[in-house]
Order: structure tokens, then sequence, then C-alpha cells
């Protein structure tokens, strides 16, 4: 996505604004190799400026974040929406706060695959 769209996209008015950012997202994982499918989805995973503006986004639209406590990745916050959500560290698994560890990840449905019965 050019910068042009990006400033056209940040114009915008809620929720308007998403398609354009999860865009950008895509086209960083893309770029960044952070792609993955399984049978249900391929998943887009990005970081940097296009995941800093999505989760700027959605704190400003007062999307209401909860906490999460993976096992042996320490405590995040995570904010969801339709397709997707932002994930934030707050502390690594020792307790020390973390200042790193802001992505998004935006899920494609992928269509579900066709069995054809044998015989």
């Amino acid at each position: 996505m050019s910068l042009i769209a990006l400033s056209l996209a940040a114009a915008a008015p809620f929720p308007e604004r998403m398609p354009g950012m999860m865009e950008a997202c895509v086209e960083n994982a893309t770029t960044d190799g952070m792609v993955s499918s399984t049978a249900e989805e391929n998943k887009y995973i990005c970081v940097g400026n296009p995941a800093k503006a999505l989760w700027d986004f959605l704190e400003a639209a007062k999307i209401k974040p909860f906490e999460q406590e993976p096992a042996g990745e320490g405590r995040w916050l995570s904010r969801t929406f339709p397709l997707g959500g932002c994930f934030k560290r707050l502390s690594h698994p020792d307790g020390s706060p973390a200042s790193d560890g802001l992505s998004c990840t935006i899920w494609v449905p992928r269509p579900p695959t066709q069995v054809t019965p044998k015989g």
C-alpha cells in the first residue's frame, strides 16, 4: 500500500479505515515472509508501522483489550476485530517489563476442502 493510500485511510472514519490498515498489515506480512496456512485459514502476521497503526486505531476506537498469559511467553494485552487481532507484550516470562513485542494478525478464511467420496 502506498503512503498516499495510507494517509487517505488515516483520514477516513471508523470502520472505513480498517480495510486499508488490514491491507498494509498483509503486505508487511507477505514482504517479511510471515504467512502461514492451515486447512481453515491463511494467517498474516505484521509488525512495525502497520501493526502500530492498527493497535493505535483499535485503542482510539475503544476496542476493549483483554490480557493473555500463554505458557512461557509472558503477559500480553490483546485487542481483536473481525478477521484479526493485535497483541502487545506487557511482560516477559520472568515478569520483567517488556518494551518490545507488538504484532497484529489477519486471518483470511480458506474455502472448505471438498472431499470427493470414493466409489
